[in-house]
């Protein structure tokens, strides 16, 4: 493949993102969480993506942050080089990443395999959706080497599987299989062992075909539920019942609906 740390292609209304470092099965420096940024702030404004997998090449997803990163680091600290100020700017680049994928008009699919820890889990269950191989592996090692949950994950995770579930794996830095993964609410689809893309690509195809205002609507609407009063749950699926209903897509997927054909959106 391309040296290039991260890839980027589209294929109609779906856009594939892959970490692509597959000799360090996917590891983060700093330098790509940068190009990550970049790459997910472009994506976001491309009108004509309604739907982004996130995948890595090779053998894993991503396995967590570059060891070589993190010996100079261990160094700097030794030597009381590296100051907090630019510990601090390390951490909003790696946090804004998620930021971006909650922010994301449409809907970001993980597609898991091999190994998704530490940084890799944070980025896959900061997506709306995780596809993964029965085979893969989750967790946040970062205990066992005296380090934090950074990019979002303990506000991530524990909405995945519950407090005492996301306790468990934060204290004790042991990793669970996909299967137990899909079991707790990690995983939201389990696909066979090397099928991973597909499966993803499926359901992927299924969301775009799908009224793309009214699914970034209930993307909007379901994070920020989750965050609010059930009143003003109420007050914002009411707007978005009206700002749906006065699209030119509503009138064409009720038409469709009558004449029993698909519909034709066009996102107006």
């Amino acid at each position: 493949m391309s040296e290039q740390p991260i890839l980027v292609h589209r294929d109609g209304a779906i856009a594939w993102l892959t970490f692509n470092r597959p000799q360090v099965l996917n590891a983060m420096k700093i330098d790509t969480w940068k190009l990550l940024d970049r790459l997910l702030a472009e994506l976001q404004e491309d009108e004509s993506v309604r739907c982004l997998i996130m995948t890595g090449s090779g053998r894993a997803f991503v396995a967590g942050a570059d060891i070589n990163d993190l010996k100079i680091y261990n160094q700097r600290l030794r030597s009381r080089e590296l100051t907090g100020a630019e510990l601090r700017e390390i951490v909003r680049v790696e946090q804004n990443t998620t930021r971006r994928v909650q922010q994301m008009r449409y809907p970001v699919i993980a597609a898991v395999h091999g190994y998704a820890v530490g940084a890799g889990c944070e980025i896959a269950i900061g997506c709306d959706l995780v596809v993964a191989d029965e085979t893969a592996k989750f967790g946040f090692p970062e205990v066992t080497v005296g380090a934090c949950i950074t990019n979002g994950g303990t506000f991530t995770l524990s909405r995945r599987i519950g407090l005492s579930r996301a306790r468990l794996m934060a204290f004790t830095g042991e990793l669970i299989d996909a299967v137990e993964g899909h079991r707790i609410g990690l995983v939201d689809v389990l696909a066979p062992k090397g099928e991973v893309r597909s499966v993803a690509e499926q359901l992927a195809r299924r969301i775009a075909s799908r009224a793309p205002i009214v699914v970034q609507l209930h993307k909007t609407m379901l994070d920020r539920a989750a965050e609010s009063s059930f009143e003003t749950a109420l007050a914002m699926e009411t707007e978005s019942v009206i700002a749906s209903m006065l699209t030119e897509d509503n009138l064409e997927g009720t038409e469709a609906f009558f004449e029993k054909r698909e519909p034709k959106f066009k996102g107006r």
